[in-house]
């Protein structure tokens, strides 16, 4: 079986994507189950030698001439399928790769499996276009339950191509030895036994509740709470002086000695910390959801979670029993939540104990997608 996955930032890569990570993985497992995978990045890629998985770096920016070429290589190439990894930013803000599963249905070329991470972007043709990407696509994967409801719903004639795979963790599970880890990096940061170590994992830009967290963090100290709170991971590109100004805004208030800065971290050192970690916080300003990479990794380490309340209702986050929600951009909330967690230790264990039962489910993405693919081939 012979399989060709798009995606622009397939690391190694210049610039950083959680998608692109997910594919680097994806890829692997597939490769590593005896399918021959090539992928299509951006030139961005830094190619690394003696790889299972070829690397083809096609382009800087997928303009009309760009995808053009591309379709006649994919028809050529013979593959028995393509998958497609979307986000209205990942090609650029050019519409043209919109229409490749249907230039390939035209050609009789192989059939499109579009995984779509997130539909409608913040530009016309995201949305504009979006019927036309999935309905030339012969299956469509939404890793999360809002993507899935979403096209269900406006797209009803796409819905049984529909297949919902949870994207599972980029950043490793567990290692053999969780309490030796946790005293090595509670020892590193000069923790003491009283003092609860809090975890933040995600690149910084606007808008994504990182203020909220300073604030109630900066609470949580001025009321005498003995915490630490690791913000790792950097910048988005484009996005420096936003850190930077997190930073300074820290540095003017009593906080500063609880929120250490490690930017950006590579993906055993971020398992490293978690598994370390008391609470994992991730406060996103648009809610709490399986399409995020970075709640995944707080659980597959089976952590007590503190978010924000779902944009549409979800059967998998039930506040109080799995997960503590709170309303996005309340930081008093927020630190309400917080305190509650780093007071109870009975109550951060009855929040890791059912995630130990559905990190299995999250594991299962490779071969639910090789499912989705064989049957096309």
């Amino acid at each position: 079986m012979r399989v060709c996955m798009l995606c622009p930032t397939f690391p190694p890569n210049a610039v950083p994507c959680g998608v692109g990570d997910y594919t680097y993985n994806l890829s692997g497992y597939l490769a590593a189950l005896g399918v021959s995978v090539t992928v299509v990045a951006s030139t961005t890629h830094h190619p690394e030698p003696e790889t299972a998985v070829k690397v083809i770096p096609f382009a800087a920016q997928w303009d009309l001439r760009t995808v053009y070429s591309l379709v006649g290589k994919l028809c050529r190439e013979e593959f028995d399928l393509v998958n497609m990894q979307y986000t209205p930013e990942l090609f650029g803000r050019l519409p043209w790769i919109k229409w490749l599963p249907a230039a390939m249905a035209v050609r009789r070329g192989p059939p499109v499996i579009v995984t779509v991470h997130t539909l409608v972007g913040g530009y016309p043709s995201a949305k504009l276009l979006a019927p036309l990407l999935v309905g030339a696509s012969r299956r469509i994967i939404c890793p999360n339950e809002e993507v899935s409801y979403l096209i269900s719903r406006y797209l009803p004639f796409v819905r049984n191509r529909i297949r919902e795979i949870p994207i599972g963790s980029n950043i490793p599970g567990p290692s053999a030895d969780p309490e030796g880890t946790r005293r090595s990096v509670r020892a590193e940061f000069g923790l003491g036994v009283d003092s609860v170590l809090l975890s933040h994992f995600r690149f910084a830009y606007a808008g994504k509740g990182i203020e909220t967290l300073l604030a109630a963090a900066d609470r949580l100290q001025a009321a005498g709470i003995k915490f630490m709170l690791l913000m790792i991971g950097g910048a988005w590109p484009g996005a420096d002086a936003y850190y930077q100004g997190l930073q300074f805004r820290c540095q003017g208030t009593g906080v500063v000695k609880n929120v250490v800065w490690l930017g950006h971290c590579e993906r055993t050192r971020v398992a490293t910390l978690l598994e370390a970690s008391d609470i994992y916080v991730v406060p996103y300003d648009d809610g709490i959801s399986t399409r995020r990479g970075t709640l995944l990794a707080g659980l597959v380490h089976s952590l007590p979670i503190v978010s924000t309340y779902p944009s549409r209702p979800s059967s998998r986050f039930r506040d109080g029993e799995n997960v503590v929600l709170v309303p996005p951009r309340d930081p008093i909330a927020l630190t309400r939540a917080l305190g509650m967690l780093i007071a109870s230790p009975d109550l951060r264990q009855k929040m890791r104990d059912p995630w130990h039962s559905e990190k299995p489910v999250l594991r299962h993405s490779v071969p639910m997608v090789r499912g989705v693919c064989l049957p096309l081939s």
